[in-house]
């Protein structure tokens, strides 16, 4: 009998440790990198003070602003298990377009021009991946080179569009002016993930997304349109990439070839941090707005405490081997828990 209790009470204690467990990772996976964020403020704003004035706030939004018209969509695109490696250089092709556009017809004239080359761009990667098959990685890796040659191309590899953008614009693009007390920058932001947020969550077009990247031959046998799906996620993500350009011309009214290197593999980082899975059909856009704010705050402190720009370097390699290994985490109890182990 004292046998029998003693099997029993060790099963409930392995039932016990396993449940906890569980929960610990489940809290670990969905708020680890909100708590994160919350002690590295800390301990930047006991190292560095000066991080918590309002300076540093707006700079800190202006930043996130910048990343985060190209994350948001890219999360969009991921989830319906695909991916865009040109947006950078898509980002300072349009913003070059609408430069040179706008020293000649008119601020608004390129501002549209860029906005719908960057459109199109990203329909020509829809087309190619959704409808030819191609594959996601290697078309859009070849659109990073090409995208970026002709940005060069097209400026001679010299900074172009002073004087294009209007002054009382520029202001606001370089923090001069604000809107109701708050940098305009934030309401960009807002905007962008609000739009997605509801795209993927609270639209039909979401429950599409999510089927498409996460079983595509069944959502095809379902009835669903999955080449119109990520036709539609790739243009998406080009009107992004459209916008970091307008970004780029708007906070500082010039642009250069290479003004966006490098904005694809950030943005990209925000995504997989934020626990979108690399193989689709996971996540939510919520930790893809922690994500973004971990990392800019991450970027921002760095220069405030003065460090190598060889370590920053490192540590946004590591971020990105952190976010790969977190999505292949989430993955694997995915897996088991479908399983039923």
């Amino acid at each position: 009998m004292k046998v029998k209790n003693s099997k029993s009470a060790g099963q409930v204690n392995s039932a016990f440790l396993t449940k906890t467990r569980t929960k610990l990772l489940d809290f670990i996976t969905t708020n680890g990198l909100l708590v994160a964020l919350i002690l590295f403020v800390i301990f930047v704003a006991v190292v560095k003070p000066s991080i918590l004035k309002w300076s540093s706030l707006e700079g800190i939004i202006r930043q996130s602003t910048d990343i985060a018209v190209v994350a948001f969509p890219l999360a969009l695109l991921v989830i319906a298990g695909s991916v865009d490696l040109s947006l950078g250089s898509v980002a300072s092709f349009s913003a070059i377009v609408m430069a040179k556009t706008a020293l000649v017809y008119g601020f608004p004239i390129g501002v549209f021009t860029g906005l719908s080359v960057a459109v199109g761009i990203g329909l020509l990667n829809g087309i190619l991946v959704g409808y030819l098959k191609l594959h996601p990685v290697v078309t859009t890796l070849g659109g990073l080179t090409l995208w970026r040659g002709a940005a060069l191309l097209l400026t001679n590899a010299k900074t172009i569009g002073m004087g294009a953008v209007p002054g009382w614009i520029l202001d606001y693009g370089i923090g001069l002016n604000t809107l109701l007390f708050l940098p305009v920058h934030f309401y960009i932001l807002t905007v962008s993930y609000l739009v997605c947020w509801t795209l993927t969550h609270k639209h039909r077009f979401g429950e599409r997304l999510y089927a498409v990247g996460g079983q595509e031959k069944a959502a095809f046998l379902v009835g669903i349109n999955t080449k119109m799906v990520k036709l539609l996620a790739h243009t998406i993500a080009g009107f992004g990439a459209g916008l970091a350009g307008f970004m780029m011309f708007f906070r500082s009214g010039a642009v250069h070839g290479t003004d966006g290197d490098g904005l694809e593999f950030r943005a990209l980082t925000i995504v997989l941090l934020g626990g979108i899975s690399f193989q689709g059909g996971k996540g939510k856009m919520k930790g893809v707005l922690v994500a973004l704010f971990f990392i800019t705050f991450l970027r921002y402190s760095l220069v405030l405490l003065r460090t190598p720009l060889y370590l920053q370097h490192m540590a946004s390699g590591v971020l990105i081997i952190l976010a790969l290994f977190m999505d292949s985490l989430l993955t694997q109890r995915a897996e088991k828990r479908g399983s039923g182990s």
